[in-house]
């Protein structure tokens, strides 16, 4: 995913009119397999976990041997109405268990789950897991592709709502000016992911990230605790390495999550081209090294930190600001501050 949006998967051309000069939209690269495979695999691995604690628990609760039946009977139901999960937890082989009857402990930890607790029961975590899950088992693989999300001219970036999408096919005119006019424009590529029930289009890490912090933020907890007032799970385990216990595991987990370091990567790739050239354009080509070394030795995390807010402030007219932030990284790259008109 980094290595395909870092290349530009967006093809943009110029074409020009007897008045203007417009830029057209005039391909979009396919988006490669393993998005969509390893999407379905993250959630897969998701559920997988629900599902896991709930049989551990049933397993610690009742210590004695699962039936068969009762083995096939312990899961994560996703229920948009109560009367449906009141009827799953009716099932003879749950309640042989003691442990799924109206009032159990467990009966609530997995009621406080479902769907139907909030006003729209599809856009649940639980249910677009179950229905992301469900049909990529069952019924075909992960509809993703790559879309653009947003254009618009810079100046005009600022003015609208930061979640509006627009809608381009290739062969569209994003925007026209004047010969001779010269405007600053922005194209944001978006890797999309469709829900199943809804058909709905989302942001493939970010739908991936949200569910992902729910099940370990709400749902484990929830299921192996009863609360979620408890130190959160850490959200990035090296599964390559053996630890030699849990805590081990846990000392060595990371705090920021796949979806959040993709964002670091992708947007520290960017800021760092941003930064530069404006740099550049105020201290002069010669200072080019200086300023491409002193990028190069921060990591993605400590761009977005550092430059994010700042290039905000600047994009909403905020000059001095930018101006006084400008001199001190030209400091700290070494270059020599120059008066910035």
């Amino acid at each position: 995913m980094e290595r395909y949006q870092r290349n530009s998967p967006v093809q943009l051309a110029r074409r020009f009119t007897e008045t203007e000069e417009q830029l057209v939209l005039e391909g979009i690269r396919p988006l490669p397999q393993a998005a969509a495979r390893l999407f379905a695999d993250a959630l897969n691995q998701a559920r997988n976990s629900v599902e896991h604690a709930l049989f551990a628990e049933v397993l610690h609760r009742l210590n004695r041997p699962l039936t068969p039946d009762e083995s096939r009977a312990i899961e994560i139901p996703a229920f948009d109405e109560i009367d449906k999960f009141q009827k799953w937890a009716k099932s003879k082989h749950r309640l042989s268990t003691g442990l799924f009857e109206p009032g159990a402990d467990l009966y609530e930890r997995v009621l406080r789950l479902q769907p139907f607790q909030r006003q729209n029961p599809h856009h649940h975590p639980l249910c677009l897991l179950a229905e992301h899950t469900n049909f990529a088992k069952h019924r075909e693989p992960t509809v993703a592709f790559t879309r653009v999300a947003r254009f618009d001219f810079d100046a005009n970036i600022t003015s609208r709502p930061v979640g509006e999408r627009d809608v381009a096919e290739v062969g569209d005119v994003l925007a026209a000016v004047p010969i001779g006019q010269r405007e600053t424009f922005s194209v944001w590529p978006e890797v999309a992911v469709q829900r199943p029930h809804t058909g709905e289009w989302q942001t493939l890490m970010r739908e991936a990230g949200e569910i992902a912090d729910w099940v370990r933020r709400q749902a484990l907890p929830i299921l192996i605790a009863g609360t979620t007032d408890l130190p959160p799970i850490p959200p990035a385990l090296d599964i390559s390495v053996a630890y030699g216990s849990i805590d081990a595991a846990w000392r060595a987990a990371g705090v920021t999550s796949a979806a959040k370091r993709m964002q670091n990567r992708i947007g520290g790739e960017q800021l760092r081209g941003t930064v530069l050239e404006m740099m550049i354009d105020l201290f002069g080509a010669e200072s080019r090294r200086a300023f491409d070394a002193w990028l190069d030795r921060m990591n993605d995390e400590t761009v977005m930190e550092k430059f994010w807010d700042v290039l905000q402030s600047t994009s909403r007219g905020d000059l001095v600001s930018y101006s006084r932030a400008a001199e001190k990284w030209a400091a700290e790259a070494g270059v020599q501050p120059s008066p910035i008109v």
